[in-house]
């Protein structure tokens, strides 16, 4: 017979109790419910806007049971007795059952109102499936986990730029671009003016024979939020006009895709014929998702200006010699030479009238012709001037250049007759722009019955 101790049963009776306790506090819910992420929809999300929170659950392979997830929210991280329904961001309910394995992801919304760092919870609430029958069994699963989302301020910007373009410079992808021309493969859109010749053709090739005056336009978004209906106008005025001249060009508006932070556009837009240089602003009018939000109008805009067309050739008077003779003719010896990088063409010379100085008569201005970039031509023109009144002049220098007919005018010094000396030179003057006569076909200068007298150099 064998006689247990009073002191040895009490000692297994605490170790069973014990091992109770531990088994008790180890114990874990059948229904392993995790949340394996939670990733926000921008990287940096900004004041205002609605960002989406993506919430990756499962139920572990290892879960002896099933279980209905019925709840996913995300709150203001902090103390969850102090917590109501008023603090819930966003709630979605009846996602639905998970088994052994299974995996979904939810999607939850909110808004910042301020930037800087946001903790943020979100929470899982799931009904386990019973087990061994114990129906009384407390069914509930909550799970929760922390992110912390950084919020950058909000700003809505655009840059809008321009660059005057002419007909030749518009190709199609396979022409070849080693002459600078722009290929309509990525242009994101061509917007017409000039009676919607543009909106009518049917493909890239007719779209480029369609342009009259094209622009590239490239919008730039550099704020932090998406900036949409976004739409261009362009609006002209004769260069040099004052703020109430008639518009020579009005097209618009165009509208282009939304343009998200980083992003931009290229469109080219066409001005439509034109008959003088002019001064274009184009304007973008835009509004964001955060203007929506607020119900403000499309009230922002950005604006951008060129002279269009543009002039790539640029005259200069050289080596000027002025010569006056006894009976009061002046004879002006000198280089026309082209600084530009375009080519100057139908170039012609003469002596502008100013006072004490006499003007080219009709038909004996000096033709010079082309002249190419970084070349010179020499001319000379013959005037009568008075020396007591004139001290320069003005020689008229008329070309065209990209289709347009331009006039400029530089100025010559007459030389000092006080020390009775002939055949001084006189400096060369500055350079003024007399303005466009017009487009060639249009308003161009006829210079009828011109003497040709260009001399070889």
């Amino acid at each position: 017979m064998i006689v247990t101790s009073t002191r040895t049963i009490a000692a297994l009776l605490a170790l069973l109790a014990l091992l109770g306790a531990v088994g008790a506090g180890a114990a874990v819910p059948d229904a392993r419910i995790a949340i394996d992420g939670v990733a926000t929809s921008s990287s940096e999300p900004v004041v205002g806007e609605r960002t989406a929170l993506n919430v990756s659950l499962s139920n572990s392979g290892g879960s002896p049971s099933a279980a209905d997830v019925t709840s996913v929210r995300v709150f203001d991280a902090g103390d969850a007795d102090d917590r109501d329904d008023d603090d819930i961001r966003d709630e979605a309910t009846a996602v639905g059952a998970l088994s052994a394995g299974d995996a979904t992801d939810v999607t939850l919304w909110t808004r910042f109102d301020e930037p800087g760092e946001h903790r943020l919870t979100v929470e899982v609430v799931a009904e386990q499936e019973a087990t061994d029958g114990d129906e009384e069994a407390d069914t509930t699963v909550r799970v929760t986990r922390d992110v912390i989302v950084d919020v950058q301020p909000a700003e809505v910007a655009l840059d809008v730029r321009t660059r005057p373009l002419s007909p030749a410079d518009l190709q199609s992808e396979e022409d070849d671009q080693s002459a600078g021309g722009i290929s309509l493969n990525g242009i994101d859109g061509l917007f017409g003016g000039g009676g919607g010749g543009l909106q009518n053709a049917d493909d890239d090739e007719e779209l480029a024979a369609a342009a009259d005056s094209p622009v590239e336009v490239t919008v730039v978004n550099t704020g932090t939020a998406t900036a949409d209906r976004v739409s261009l106008t362009a609006v002209g005025v004769p260069v040099g006009a004052d703020g109430e001249a008639e518009p020579t060009v009005e097209v618009g508006p165009f509208v282009v895709e939304d343009v998200a932070p980083g992003e931009e556009r290229r469109v080219i837009v066409d001005l439509g014929p034109l008959v003088e240089r002019s001064d274009v602003t184009v304007t973008a009018a835009f509004r964001s998702e955060l203007d929506a939000a607020a119900g403000a109008s499309a009230n922002r805009s950005t604006t951008a200006t060129l002279r269009y067309p543009t002039r790539e050739g640029q005259p200069i008077v050289t080596d000027a010699t002025v010569q006056t003779l006894d009976d009061g003719r002046v004879v002006v010896d000198a280089n026309l030479g082209n600084a530009g990088t375009g080519e100057l063409t139908g170039v012609v010379v003469s002596v502008a009238g100013a006072d004490g100085v006499d003007p080219t008569p009709t038909g004996q201005a000096y033709f010079v012709g082309s002249v190419g970039a970084g070349d010179f031509v020499a001319f000379d023109v013959r005037t009568t001037a008075n020396a007591s009144v004139a001290d320069e002049i003005p020689i008229q220098i008329a070309y065209t250049e990209r289709g347009v007919r331009y006039t400029e005018t530089a100025t010559v010094a007459l030389p000092d007759a006080s020390d009775g000396s002939d055949g001084d030179s006189g400096a060369i003057g500055t350079f003024g722009t007399v303005g466009i006569i017009g487009l060639v076909g249009v308003a161009g200068v006829a210079v009828a019955g011109t003497v040709i007298r260009r001399r070889d150099v």
